[in-house]
């Protein structure tokens, strides 16, 4: 019991498993955020949007699922270096992806914000960063603040997957996205006649959600894997969202679909080989 009744207890988002990068285990040299900018593999940078100044970058140690960043492409370290331009795309994208991550992940809320300075609690001082937490009600539960672990519902491939997707949709205002589902064990590929699976989207709902809806009657269980499009976001044109699924269950009977092994692979058209090449590779890791 307080011992002040006029006192209100403060409310904590707990995150100790965040500690190996807090405490410096898990450094890299050079800037972190410049680093990930001047890679060409934004998938393994985590990287789901590039702007014109500013990029969005999905966060390595989460506070919670779908916890990105909006990173300046300039390496400054107080928001009164920014000139007006990087200033008004941060603000553009963060209200962006707010609503993309409510559609993507159903969250209840977010804390929006920049720590400033290391006496701030900057993780990463010397390059200026704003961070989109979503939330849910409950989401800091006893787990994190009893046992020090912090339950996460998915993995960082599937969650860069799903907001990758939903970002590409918007952009480019696509209406269809291309599927590959790994089925079997070794994993074959459901193929759609000559080709993967396309998808038509279901507006106002998220990408993921449209595809798990549409095979719905054709899998028992089937679940998002990666992101398994073209690595680069600096793509000029409209490039098809490309997402990798994993099914689970019989598969003695795919009904519409057919299974291709590796030997069979080769039919496919050299943009979908490529597709199931990366897809294959996020079970890998």
């Amino acid at each position: 019991m307080l011992s002040d009744p006029t006192l209100v207890p403060h409310h904590r988002l707990w995150t100790p498993w965040r500690m190996a990068y807090v405490g410096g285990s898990a450094r890299e040299q050079g800037c972190v955020f410049c680093n990930r900018l001047d890679s060409s593999d934004d998938t393994a940078s985590l990287i789901v949007h590039r702007g014109q100044q500013a990029f969005v970058i999905l966060n390595l140690y989460p506070y919670n699922t779908g916890h990105l960043m909006v990173v300046p492409h300039a390496h400054v370290q107080d928001p009164s270096e920014l000139d007006a331009g990087t200033q008004a795309e941060m603000a553009a994208l963060t209200g962006n992806l707010t609503r993309v991550l409510r559609r993507v992940l159903d969250c209840a809320g977010f804390n929006v914000g920049m720590n400033i300075g290391g006496a701030a609690g900057a993780g990463i001082a010397e390059h200026l960063h704003q961070h989109i937490v979503p939330r849910w009600v409950g989401d800091a539960n006893f787990m994190p603040i009893l046992g020090s672990t912090k339950v996460l519902p998915e993995l960082l491939a599937a969650t860069y997957g799903k907001i990758r997707a939903e970002i590409e949709r918007d952009i480019f205002s696509m209406t269809n996205v291309r599927v590959v589902v790994l089925a079997g064990d070794p994993p074959g590929v459901v193929v759609d006649g000559a080709g993967l699976p396309q998808i038509s989207l279901e507006p106002d709902v998220a990408v993921w959600k449209s595809v798990l809806s549409a095979f719905s009657d054709d899998f028992g269980s089937l679940s998002v894997l990666a992101w398994a499009g073209q690595p680069d976001t600096r793509t000029t044109g409209p490039s098809i969202p490309t997402l990798s699924l994993r099914a689970s269950g019989q598969m003695e009977s795919l009904g519409r679909f057919r299974l291709l092994r590796d030997d069979d692979r080769s039919a496919l058209s050299i943009t979908d080989q490529e597709a199931v090449v990366r897809a294959l590779a996020s079970i890998e890791r």
